[in-house]
This record gives C-alpha cells, sequence and structure tokens, in this order.
C-alpha cells in the first residue's frame, strides 16, 4: 500500500533538504576560505625572556585568526627559556642558537628556515618576547595587508603594558642625524587621532612581513646586533621594492618597554648609538653624509663629550669617545663597500625613494620624543621595594611598610618618591587617637598627571569619603570623625576610582585579585580588556592620618 504524503510533510521535507544543502554549502564555504586564507609563521626572538615568554605565547594562541605556525628562536638563553617553552608549549617549534649573534641574525635564520619548511606562508612575523597581543591582532593586520596588496611591510598600534592609555608607538620616524624615535611615543591613545596609512617605519617588536618584501630586498641586516635593524629593513623596502611600509591603528599589542636590556641601561645605549651610525652610514646619501658628518663630529665633542669633561665624569666620556672610534673606524669600511657595490642603484625606486625621504625629519635634534618625567621612568621596570616601619604616616620609598594591595613601584632610589595604582589598593597605619580633645585629618599627597579633575573614593575603616583631586602636585585633606578611630590599634584604608568597588556584593570583575592589584600578567583576555579600558593613574608621595597639632600637617582642605 502506498503511504499517502501530505502536502505538509512535502514542504517539510524541502525545508529539511534546503536546510541541508545551505547549512553543507556554509561548511563548504568555511572549508575554501580557511584553504584559501593567508597563512602566517609567527617569529619569537627570545633572550632570556623566561619572565615574559609565556604570556607573549599565551596570547598568540588566543588569536581570532587562526592560520598560523609558531617558531621560537632562542639566542643562547641561560635563565632556563628552552626547557620553559619545550614542557609548556609542545605546540610551537624550537630553534636553539648555540651563540647569540644579534636579533637580525637569528631573525634571517628564522625566515630561511620557514621558506624551506612551510612553502605556502604568505606572512611572517616578527615579534619580541615581551608583548601581550589583542586577540584580533593578527586578524586585523592580515586584513589590512590583503586589502592593499602593495603593503609589505605593517605593524599596529603598540601600547605600553604597565600604561595601556599610553602609546608606545604608531610607527617609526627618523631624523638627519640618523636618531629614530616612536611615532606618538607617551601620548594619550584616547587622545591620539593617528590614521592607518603609510608610515616611514614600523617597530620591528611587532611586525608582519610578506614573503615577496624578502624575494625583493633580501634579510635583515645583521652588522646592527640590535637596534636599527627595523628602521634598515623598512627603508630598504621603500627604496627598492615595490612595496610599501604601513601603519594598522586597529592592531593593539602591549609591549613591556626595555623590559630586557633596561630603560636607561649603559648597554641599550652603547648599542643604539654604535647601530645609529651603521645605519646612517649604510642609507644615507654619500654627498649628504659629506655634509653630515663634521655636525654630528661637533655635536658629539662640542656638546656631549664637553658637558662629561666639565663634570669630571671621564668613566662616561672615554665610553662616548670609544663609540665614536667605532664610527670613524667603519666609515671607510662602510663608504668603501658602497661605493664598489654598483648593482643597488638600479633598483631603486625613485619616486618611492623620493617619498620616503620626504618622511625623514629635517631636524638633527630628537624633536619627536616627549619628556617624560622621572617619576614615570621606573614603573616600566615594575619594580617594587618597601622601606621602614608602620606608623601612621607613609612616605613612599622612606617608610612603606604598611602598604597592602595594588601598589607599583615608582623610583626607588632618590626624588621624587612616589607609588601608583590601578583602580585599587590598600594600606594599614597606625592609629595617632591621642582621645576625644583631638581632631584628626587624613593626608594625602599625590600627583595627578593628565587629568584636571577626578573623584577618588578613600574608605577609612568602613566609612567612605569622596575627594576632588586637582591636576599636577597637590595635598587633600579632610577630618576625619573620632568614632572612627577610637578603640582601633591600626586603621585600614582602601582607595579605589569606583565606588561600587565598596560594595558587599561586587561584580565579577571586582572580585578579580589580578584586576585588583594590576597584576597584568595573571589577567585573561577578557579581563585585562577590561583592565585596560577603566585604566587610571593616581601618583601617590605620601598618605598619613594625623592630629591637628601635627607639623607634618598641611593646611589645603578638600571638600568631600
Amino acid at each position: 500500500m502506498e503511504k499517502e504524503i501530505s502536502i505538509t510533510d512535502k514542504k517539510e521535507n524541502s525545508r529539511i533538504k534546503n536546510s541541508d544543502m545551505e547549512s553543507n554549502k556554509e561548511l563548504s564555504d568555511a572549508f575554501e576560505n580557511q584553504i584559501n586564507s593567508p597563512k602566517v609563521l609567527l617569529i619569537i626572538i627570545n633572550y632570556n625572556g623566561i619572565n615574559h615568554i609565556g604570556e607573549c605565547l599565551d596570547s598568540i594562541y588566543s588569536q581570532t585568526y587562526g592560520e598560523f605556525e609558531v617558531l621560537v628562536v632562542d639566542n643562547n638563553s641561560k635563565d632556563g627559556s628552552v626547557d620553559f617553552i619545550r614542557k609548556k608549549y609542545p605546540q610551537c617549534e624550537l630553534l636553539v642558537n648555540w651563540s647569540n649573534k644579534g636579533y637580525g641574525d637569528a631573525f634571517n635564520k628564522a625566515v630561511k628556515y620557514g621558506l624551506k619548511k612551510y612553502k605556502k606562508v604568505d606572512y611572517f612575523g616578527i615579534l619580541n618576547n615581551d608583548l601581550r597581543l589583542d586577540r584580533q591582532w593578527l586578524e586585523n593586520l592580515v586584513s589590512y595587508g590583503e586589502q592593499k596588496p602593495d603593503c609589505g611591510i605593517l605593524a599596529g598600534k603598540m601600547l605600553i603594558y604597565y600604561w595601556p592609555k599610553y602609546i608606545n608607538s604608531t610607527g617609526g620616524f627618523v631624523n638627519y642625524f640618523g636618531s629614530g624615535w616612536d611615532r606618538d611615543f607617551f601620548e594619550l591613545d584616547e587622545e591620539c587621532h593617528t590614521k592607518s596609512g603609510e608610515v616611514l617605519s614600523v617597530s620591528g617588536g611587532a611586525a608582519l612581513i610578506k614573503k615577496g618584501v624578502f624575494d625583493s630586498i633580501g634579510f635583515f641586516e645583521s652588522r646592527y646586533f640590535m637596534y636599527y635593524e627595523d628602521i634598515d629593513f623598512c627603508f630598504r623596502t621603500w627604496k627598492y621594492s615595490d612595496y610599501s611600509v604601513d601603519y594598522v591603528k586597529e592592531a593593539l599589542v602591549y609591549h613591556k618597554f626595555s623590559a630586557t636590556s633596561g630603560v636607561l641601561s649603559l648597554k641599550k645605549h652603547f648599542y643604539l648609538k654604535r647601530s645609529r651610525f651603521i645605519f646612517i652610514l649604510k642609507n644615507y646619501p654619500i654627498g649628504f653624509l659629506a655634509k653630515t658628518i663634521p655636525q654630528i663630529t661637533k655635536y658629539e665633542f662640542g656638546f656631549i663629550m664637553k658637558d662629561l669633561i666639565v663634570r669630571y665624569d671621564f668613566m662616561n666620556f672615554f665610553r662616548e669617545f670609544y663609540i665614536y672610534l667605532i664610527f670613524l673606524t667603519k666609515l671607510p669600511l662602510i663608504i668603501g663597500k658602497r661605493i664598489a657595490t654598483k648593482d643597488y642603484k638600479s633598483s631603486l625606486k625613485i619616486q618611492k625613494a623620493m617619498k620616503m625621504w620626504a618622511m625623514v625629519s629635517t631636524t638633527t635634534t630628537n624633536s619627536g620624543r616627549k619628556y617624560i618625567p622621572m617619576e614615570y621612568l621606573d614603573i616600566l621596570w615594575n619594580k617594587f621595594e618597601k622601606y621602614g616601619e608602620k606608623t601612621n604616616r607613609i612616605i613612599m620609598g622612606i617608610n612603606d611598610k604598611g602598604l597592602g594591595r595594588g601598589w607599583k613601584s615608582l623610583i626607588a632610589k632618590g626624588y621624587p618618591r612616589g607609588r601608583f595604582f590601578f583602580n585599587y589598593a590598600d594600606l594599614v597605619l597606625e592609629n595617632p587617637y591621642r582621645g576625644e580633645s583631638y581632631k584628626y585629618y587624613f593626608q594625602l599627597q599625590y600627583f595627578l598627571y593628565h587629568k584636571k579633575e577626578e573623584s577618588l573614593y578613600v574608605n577609612i575603616e568602613g566609612s567612605i569619603f569622596k575627594l576632588k583631586l586637582k591636576e599636577r602636585m597637590n595635598t587633600a585633606v579632610f577630618e576625619v570623625p573620632n568614632e572612627l578611630l577610637k578603640d582601633q590599634k591600626e586603621i585600614t584604608v582602601i582607595f579605589s576610582f569606583n565606588k561600587d568597588m565598596f560594595k558587599k556584593k561586587k561584580d565579577a570583575v571586582y572580585n578579580d585579585a589580578a584586576y585588583l592589584n594590576g597584576d597584568t600578567e595573571k589577567m585573561g583576555s577578557d579581563t585585562f580588556k577590561e583592565f585596560v579600558r577603566n585604566f587610571k593613574d593616581l601618583f601617590v608621595i605620601e598618605v598619613a592620618v594625623l592630629s591637628e597639632d601635627s607639623q607634618y600637617l598641611r593646611n589645603e582642605m578638600a571638600g568631600f
């Protein structure tokens, strides 16, 4: 007997078939997109980076774009980095160099290795180990690179890891003396309106390079050892290839500024200056060098070295003189090699070279770098030291034993001293209470950097006070009711920029210890994004609870 099928059943079967066809088409499209998606080989150059590389790799393996392989090149680390990577990240490939021949040499080996092993790689990424990538960093860069085929080198917006609202780099510039600097360095991200597009150079700390660039101009110049390899490579890309160098503002990366070599280290100074001299000799027109070298000599001897002699700083004088001797020694060798090599002239892209030179700053001093107040430098090193005994008056760096969670160190030696906190910090003070016949005051000496006004909530033994902070260096003082102090041996003080922090039932993020303490290394991607979005900085010099007759009590009064 033939089964009777209703019109409704026919429609339902048709709908199921159509649905299956659509589902199969989606799977087919997704598979085709995956096959056609550009392939990326991300190369991390590691040297004694055991404290940083884990977070870097975690952020790589959290990327929204999945068509990549990871290759770590270790430059003869002595800190256990190799064993750490092998044990914790077996999915990434590891090349071990038994001697450290510099950043450029290590990257060149990795690219050559990648070209042989990964035949279909479209992009080579170069990364420092002290980075944290935004989850869409790779996706945004590849998307930009595919939409602009003539873009050969591209990098995103680099933010300072410990101060994520401040910019580390939006591309690089260089001047007539060869001094390089990061564009928009230490500017506020929210106030920076630099758009994506062509730029003179980008940081080699986090960049993508199309395979075609290597085919056109070769590899990194290994003579630098460290610093200026990226600027040199960008210069050659502009002059000798059909590719451009571009900045992509949507691709975010957080950089632990000078985490490896230190902010003001002698090692960094030596290699920066040495590499600068090599760079100008190798890349600047010979006729231009004939005019520039006498000016550089005059500047080095007439300003830098003369000043060191006047200050009887003979050790640094001889250090500077030694670097300059290297410059003079390399002068005939590099110039001679340039004259002997004539092939580069035939491949020069004149129009692109003219565009590049138009982006070189005509100044002879580094006019692009914003002044960084000294009290901010040490936070980049992220040190934290404690001194002295617990009292009713904490002077940061002198007697700050009562500090609790949330504080980050500024300068530990010298002046000015201070500590910053993100959104939450606590401390304990000895109680100065001597009876109800006295009045008592809370006192906060602080430095508010860029905001004209900011509200801070101060929780003293459960009572919340609101302070209106003013821009720059100030002292806030308000009276503390006697009943909060009596019968207390110690006084607990909690600071926060968000009053909700003091609620018994807080939002999930406010219960996250890493978020409260500003321990960025321990934050997951979502928590870190929230940290960046809400980041505030307040530099505290002194916190105290004082009686009205204290010689340390200031006269300034703050409303609350």
